[in-house]
This record gives C-alpha cells, structure tokens and sequence, in this order.
C-alpha cells in the first residue's frame, strides 16, 4: 500500500501514454464483449437441434421434360425403386427440401373465418413416410394413413382435412392445450383440418427465420412439372446410396432431369453466413486483444527504461526481485482497472443501440465479468515479461547508465 502513492504520482506524470492504453483497453473491452454475446448467439443457432436425421438424408429433385408428364404415377413408381435400394432405410416425397432456404409458409387459425391473431407457420406437402425418412420423434397422436392422401392437379382447390404439425407450432396455436383432434383453419375459412399428430421438432426451411420450428405437414402430392425425393440412407451409407439414385431413378424412366445433394450441404450453405460471422468476429477480438498486448509491452519497457536509475537505487536500498516486478505489475493492474472500467460502461450503452436498431442479443453481467477478466489477464500478461526484466536490473548497471 505505501507504494500506491508513487505509483500514482508516476502515473500522473506520464498521464498520456497511460490513458492512451486505459482508452485502448477500454476500446476493446467494449467491443470483445459485444463480439461474444454475438458469437454465442450464433454458435447456439448453429448447433441448435433440427430434429431431422441431417447426416443420412439425400434430396433428389426429379424434373420431366414432357410438358404432360404424368408426375402423380411417376412418384408412386419412383418411391418403390427407391425404398427397395440396399442401404436405404426409408423414402419420401415433398414438396420442398427441409433447411434449403426455400419454402413456402401460411397463416393458420384456430377459430374459423378468422382475420387477426393467426400464427405463421412453414407448411410441406408430403406422405406417410416423412416421418420414418426424415427420423422425425412422434410425441402425440399419430402419422397420416395411406387413405389420407391426396393427389390432384395445382389447379385443383380441395379441402384438406388432417395435418401433422411440430410441438412448437402446437404451443403457438393451442397454448396451454391438447391440440390432437383440435382444428386448424388455412387462413380465412371455415373447413377445419383436425390435427392428428405432434413431431417433436422439425425447423422447417429457413434457418434464420423468426419462427423457424413452426412447421404443418399435409397429405398431398400435387401433379407438377417436378418433384421432391428424401431418401434416409442407412448410418455410413450415404454416399454409396448416392451413387446408385440418379441411374436407377434414369433407368426407370429416361424423360426427367435428375439432380441430387446430400442434406448436410443445404444445412452448411444455411449456416455459411453464421459460420462466417463467427469466424470474422473471432479474429477480430484476437487481433484486438493482440494490439493492446503490444501496446502494454511497449509501454512497460518505456517506461523500465526511463526508470532505470530508480530501480538501481531501490535494489540497492534491499527491494528484492519480486518487490520490483510487483509494482510495474500493479501499476499495470490500474491501468486496466480503470480502461475495464470505461469499457464496461461503453460496452452497456453500445449493447443497447445494438439490441435496439439491430436486433442483436443483450450484453448480460456474466459475459461482461468474463470478458474483463480476459481483458485483465492479457494485461498482466502483457506486462509480465518486462516487469521481470526490470526486476533483472542490477544496481550497478542501473547507476551507471544514468
């Protein structure tokens, strides 16, 4: 404690370079700790479940080249190729590739000729078999029957009458209820479409989505000009599966354009952005952290040097090794003391336009203590090296070069 004077007293006269690495520490306190809540939010999003068997799953799209093609007797045809293949556990069609970006959603009811208070969900057409092909967990209820089904032309308008839907979707829609056997209305109408079944997740096609997880499945496969396959291989399998599909699939029937992509590459392109920001941010506060490390270092011996002759004179008076090292390390400890302060403070009121204006997660103390220890540690660290070169000093050497 008898120290702390002159080392605020010495503080004091070089004022600058020490408020210059305060504001340094400070800077990137407040950005590292935005910077990891932002990290943590998006390393949770990537690893969040999906509730689909992602590693097993391949996505063919089977395209006819004859304007009318029958597709309803084509997908019967091609499902019993299909399920019939070594290695394959189970098939599907659908009429879009779950995590692919690309879908199509609609506002459900649980009251009929409703116009308000409805909940948006991702909605598939698809067939008994979705659930066993996309490894999807049963929680209520039941799967479609084969009587179920639907197959008409895009033209058509039927009404549909049973769905599937996620657990997630079941808790916006009938909060704090039962939801098999209850109604679901398609937007404005009164034809209710009773639900017969609950999954336990699915997040349907887009991944960035607010309400990514609402998802409704319908017995229906309509005669378009193309179709969606999922075909679950067995665990390993995959690839060998995927060099079978498109000539088998050819071999029956010529007249279609077949392309093919496992479901682990539609899930990667999803993510890219997020793996990306990750990745970018991460660098960002490694560098960050980098640059101050420098700046103390050169700080720290600036001022060893300056100080040469004083530190001679203390060894000489009997100050041991560690009572020298100590105090550069201390008054090292204020300085960042002081830039965590000003940083946690910047970093609050930063975090608050940024939840604000940009939607992203809010700075919480715990991430915050976390990141100004880091910040504290690097510091030290930072200041280590020459604290005990100084501590090295003998008072010879430091008499003389003076």
């Amino acid at each position: 404690m008898l120290e702390l004077k002159p080392m605020l007293s010495a503080l004091w006269r070089n004022k600058v370079p020490a408020m210059l690495i305060a504001l340094q520490l400070a800077l990137t306190l407040a950005i590292i700790s935005n910077t990891a809540v932002i990290v943590k939010d998006r390393i949770a999003k990537i690893e969040r479940p999906t509730g689909i068997a992602v590693e097993e799953i391949i996505a063919i799209n089977v395209m006819a080249i004859p304007n009318n093609y029958d597709m309803i007797g084509a997908v019967s045809s091609d499902l019993e190729l299909l399920r019939k293949l070594p290695f394959v556990q189970d098939a599907t069609v659908t009429n879009q590739v779950p995590l692919s970006r690309s879908g199509s959603a609609g506002t459900f009811y649980n009251q009929p000729n409703q116009e308000i208070g409805g909940e948006v969900s991702n909605r598939y057409n698809t067939d008994p078999n979705f659930i066993n092909t996309l490894g999807l967990k049963l929680v209520a209820g039941r799967n479609f029957t084969s009587a179920e089904m639907q197959y008409f032309d895009p033209s058509e308008n039927r009404d549909i009458n049973v769905a599937v839907i996620t657990q997630q979707f079941a808790d916006k829609i009938y909060p704090d209820q039962d939801p098999i056997g209850k109604p679901l209305y398609d937007g404005n109408t009164s034809h209710p479409i009773e639900i017969i079944g609950i999954v336990e997740r699915h997040l349907g096609a887009w991944v960035d989505w607010p309400k990514a997880g609402n998802v409704a499945f319908f017995p229906i496969v309509r005669n378009t000009q193309d179709v969606n396959y999922l075909v679950r291989a067995e665990p390993g399998k995959r690839d060998e599966v995927l060099k079978t599909l498109v000539e088998k699939l050819s071999e029956r029937d010529p007249q279609r354009v077949i392309r093919t992509r496992v479901l682990s590459e539609y899930v990667a392109r999803s993510y890219a952005g997020d793996n990306l920001m990750v990745k970018v941010l991460s660098i960002v506060a490694a560098t960050l952290s980098f640059i101050v490390a420098l700046g103390i270092v050169g700080l720290t011996i600036f001022w060893i040097n300056q100080r040469a002759k004083q530190i001679g004179v203390r060894r000489a008076l009997g100050a041991t090794r560690s009572n020298i090292s100590r105090y550069f390390l201390i008054e090292n400890s204020l300085i960042a003391a002081t830039g965590i302060a000003l940083g946690s403070a910047a970093a609050l009121i930063a975090n608050q336009y940024m939840v604000r204006d940009y939607s992203q997660p809010v700075l919480t103390l715990l991430p915050l203590t976390i990141c100004a220890l880091l910040v504290l540690v690097v510091s030290l660290a930072a200041a280590l090296a020459p604290a005990l070169r100084a501590a090295n000093i003998s008072p010879a050497t430091a008499t003389r070069s003076v």
